[in-house]
């Protein structure tokens, strides 16, 4: 029997978590899938799925296994693929993972476009702010705002984000604009609280070598970066948070950058991937498209 194909019925059995929906498959049954799970769990000598009459589990050793499958029937589809050419079709599911800011303004609207280039190609996207880990966890791409310790990982910066202040027109024209970080203090201003410490974010300012930290004065000062945006945008007051959450409001005039001359660098963004996913071709399109999608921004 062949190992591999058993590999493979088995990741599907695990992720649909079902055998008779991973019997729906042509030339599959309940039986054929039985055989090809019997004969891993023979040749491993441990339980890789609990089953009853209602529901499947997966064991401690099937979990290990299914992880380790995933790997290994990814490395032999893109070993394919790359001795085939580069000109292969992107084809197969990608599964990417992706912070929640990033996914909501950047990739969601970029989705159909992505799909009408490549038809053959499915995406899973993980949205969420828990930082998966990439070595262990399953995924072919991820996104990532911040520096990356994981040197065993390919990761290429996409955009490089800046600290600014804005504000909403309407409030520049009824109250001026300040010309210095200092002037801030004669003017409302929305401090961003840090959800971890609960203390206001301090705004920091970079001029040729002048550095400075100041904390905003404010009456108003929220927890949630989108909140904390809208209001700014309604008029209520100058805010200064990364350019990625902002840039929106930017091309929409609904927010004007105060102090440009002031921004301070933030953390990058980068798409990362296993280095043994260069050759394959529904990475490399997908690490394409979001590079250019990102570049736009410049």
């Amino acid at each position: 029997m062949d190992r591999l194909e058993s590999l493979r019925i088995f990741c599907q059995v695990v992720e649909l978590n079902s055998f008779s929906r991973a019997a729906e498959q042509p030339e599959m049954s309940n039986a054929t899938i039985t055989n090809h799970i019997a004969a891993l769990e023979r040749h491993f000598g441990v339980r890789l799925l609990n089953r009853t009459t209602r529901k499947i589990s997966v064991t401690d050793d099937g979990h290990s296994c299914y992880q380790r499958a995933q790997r290994l029937l990814g490395d032999m589809t893109e070993l394919e693929e790359g001795l085939q050419g580069r000109r292969v079709t992107p084809q197969g599911i990608l599964r990417v993972d992706v912070p929640t800011v990033i996914a909501r303004i950047y990739l969601a609207p970029a989705l159909a476009r992505f799909s009408t280039m490549y038809p053959e190609l499915s995406i899973r996207l993980n949205v969420g702010d828990r930082m998966v880990d990439m070595v262990e966890g399953r995924g072919d791409v991820w996104i990532r705002i911040g520096e990356l310790k994981d040197s065993s990982m390919v990761a290429r910066r996409i955009y490089q984000t800046r600290n600014l202040c804005h504000a909403a027109p309407e409030l520049l024209a009824r109250h001026g604009t300040p010309n210095t970080p200092q002037e801030l203090s004669n003017f409302h201003c929305m401090p961003f609280i840090h959800p971890n410490s609960g203390q206001n974010v301090p705004w920091t300012f970079r001029k040729g070598k002048q550095q400075l930290s100041r904390e905003p004065p404010g009456k108003i000062a929220i927890n949630h970066a989108e909140t904390l945006i809208h209001a700014a945008a309604s008029g209520a007051g100058i805010i200064q948070l990364l350019t990625l959450s902002l840039n929106p409001h930017m091309r929409d005039g609904r927010l004007v950058a105060v102090l440009p001359d002031w921004a301070t660098p933030g953390p990058p963004v980068s798409v990362v991937y296993h280095q043994n996913h260069q050759l394959s071709a529904k990475v490399r399109v997908f690490v394409d498209f979001v590079t250019e999608l990102f570049a736009a921004l410049d």
